[in-house]
């Protein structure tokens, strides 16, 4: 009997015309791990609804074939008696927490299994240990970072001890602490006899813990089933994938890319957009986020601030745009201190798209999220007409400006929410993790879209656990641990340091590794500069067994 078992299935979304899922056949064996990879929108997360009930049981549309778990037709399958034997990890986290404290949270559901008190206990010690949050576990869950809460979703689902997990994008917002902790519970779930299936965008991250299958799905259809992972080379400019299967095949430039710098700042004085002057900042209980912050950033400048989840990223932000006074230390805004401006003020020179769509969406239309913003900042009529289409367009949300922002998939709602911002014309932008839950011809287009709006926005800063999105379209790294900077330079030095790379907990990428291999280890290049130097050395680093585990 088969595990999973997808026969003939299509299912289309109430008020979409054109299918998610065309039909599509698909059969899982038990103890398998497969990979399923597709762009934003391809049907991955439609896919994976389907196999745990919520397609047909709570989301309303048009369905013909079939899924099945273990022979059982999920249509007809109760809901709880599916939830006992598929668990799932949401690909937005957020929605899937029910508690507002850590521990609560994941008891939630043992409890609701009317469990022993000692069993409840006993699973969440370990699973709140396994994602290494056993620490967090009295804290609120309004008081810890988006790649926590990533870890605490996971942790809940661990809990229930399921034969069959889902796995919804993962990995999204997780640090390379996170990623390796994820690798390792794949491998260990796998080696106890669970069934796996990741949909991931990351799929390097993915392939290190050795998956059986690899399933490429787009359009709602099928289009590969592998053992062998380098299948995903086909599929190399959609999706994310190790940088030695981006190169294979690739003609080499004949000149080096030219460097993202825009501005040689020592000998061109160039406008101050930011000035931060040893930032503090402690949350109430004591709990210290940031310490001793200084830094400064020009017009022209293109900035990585990376570091661990917790490391105090997202508050710096929001000290940034004012939403978090300082409790010691200043922030200027063109000069200006933040504790004398109002938000709309600093919204003129600096914004922040924040990670979670969900912070940010509140409108009935995709064109009233994007009209908001410069509606209050009174811009005419005349220029909000103009600016939303535009915007729309290189956003890649043209199509879904008069429906909801909430019927569109996680990484519409990702570029949605850029857009809103982007609609104020700031002079400085901060993308938190920006690309989380983009396939990688969205992130490609989009991060090439930001990098062409020099005319407008003169720089940006892009909070991002992914160091390859870094090496290519920035030109200088910030670097956080524990509320400091341990790490501020060039983008290409600061992510060849070993010491750097581990204190920060930032992923050796393939990238990273090739790129100190061409380099001797002096600095990380660009994939168009890797290809350059491919023939020397990637032929023979291609293949399977030499994509490291860790």
């Amino acid at each position: 009997m088969h595990e999973i078992e997808i026969s003939n299935l299509s299912f289309t979304y109430e008020s979409r015309s054109s299918p998610a899922l065309d039909k599509v056949n698909l059969t899982v064996e038990p103890r398998e791990f497969v990979l399923l990879a597709g762009a934003s929108g391809s049907g991955k997360s439609t896919l994976i609804k389907c196999i745990n009930g919520l397609i047909p049981h709570r989301y309303v549309g048009e369905y013909a074939g079939q899924a099945s778990i273990r022979g059982q037709a999920v249509p007809d399958s109760r809901f709880l008696q599916l939830s006992l034997t598929v668990g799932t990890v949401l690909q937005e986290a957020d929605k899937q927490l029910v508690s507002s404290i850590v521990e609560d949270d994941v008891a939630f559901g043992p409890g609701n299994l009317a469990l022993p008190r000692e069993e409840i206990e006993r699973r969440v010690k370990s699973s709140l240990e396994a994602m290494d949050i056993l620490r967090l576990r009295q804290r609120s869950i309004f008081a810890i970072s988006g790649g926590q809460k990533q870890r605490l979703a996971i942790a809940d689902v661990l809990a229930m001890e399921p034969d069959i997990l889902l796995f919804d994008e993962p990995l999204a917002n997780l640090d390379s602490n996170g990623v390796h902790l994820m690798q390792a519970i794949f491998r260990t779930l796998h080696e106890t006899g669970k069934t796996i299936v990741v949909s991931e965008h990351r799929t390097e991250e993915v392939l290190r813990s050795k998956p059986t299958r690899v399933v490429v799905i787009d359009n709602g259809k099928l289009l590969a089933d592998s053992e062998d992972p380098k299948v995903l080379v086909k599929f190399k400019d959609i999706l994310k994938v190790p940088a030695e299967y981006a190169l294979e095949g690739v003609t080499p430039p004949n000149e080096v890319s030219p460097d993202y710098t825009r501005l040689d700042m020592s000998t061109t004085p160039a406008q101050e957009l930011v000035k931060v002057d040893d930032l503090a900042f402690e949350y109430s209980g004591g709990v210290k986020a940031l310490s001793g912050i200084s830094f400064t950033i020009h017009e022209g400048e293109r900035v990585a601030l990376l570091g661990n989840n917790g490391a105090g990223k997202s508050t710096l932000a929001l000290s940034l745009i004012g939403l978090l006074k300082p409790t010691a230390g200043h922030v200027l805004i063109e000069g200006k201190n933040t504790r004398k401006l109002n938000t709309s003020e600093i919204a003129k020179t600096l914004c922040l798209v924040f990670q979670s769509p969900f912070s940010m969406l509140f409108a009935r239309t995709v064109r009233d999220e994007l009209s908001f913003g410069p509606k209050n900042l009174e811009y005419s009529t005349q220029v909000i007409d103009s600016i939303v289409p535009e915007t729309a367009k290189r956003c890649s949300i043209s199509h879904l400006l008069d429906g909801s922002p909430f019927a569109s998939s996680f990484g519409e709602k990702k570029r949605i929410c850029v857009g809103a911002v982007l609609t104020i014309q700031p002079k400085c932008i901060i993308l938190d993790e920006p690309t989380a839950g983009q396939d990688y011809r969205s992130y490609s287009n989009f991060m090439n879209f930001i990098c062409s709006l020099e005319e407008h926005v003169k720089s940006f800063i892009v909070i991002t656990h992914d160091p390859d999105l870094a090496i290519e379209y920035t030109d200088r790294a910030i670097v956080l641990n524990d509320g400091r900077i341990i790490a501020d330079g060039p983008t290409r030095k600061v992510l060849a340091d070993q010491s750097i790379l581990k204190e920060g907990a930032i992923r050796e990428t393939s990238q990273i590794e090739l790129s100190l291999r061409a380099t001797g280890g002096k600095e990380v290049l660009r994939l168009a500069d890797l290809a350059r130097r491919q023939a020397s050395f990637a032929s023979s680093y291609i293949s399977r067994d030499k994509l490291p585990t860790q």
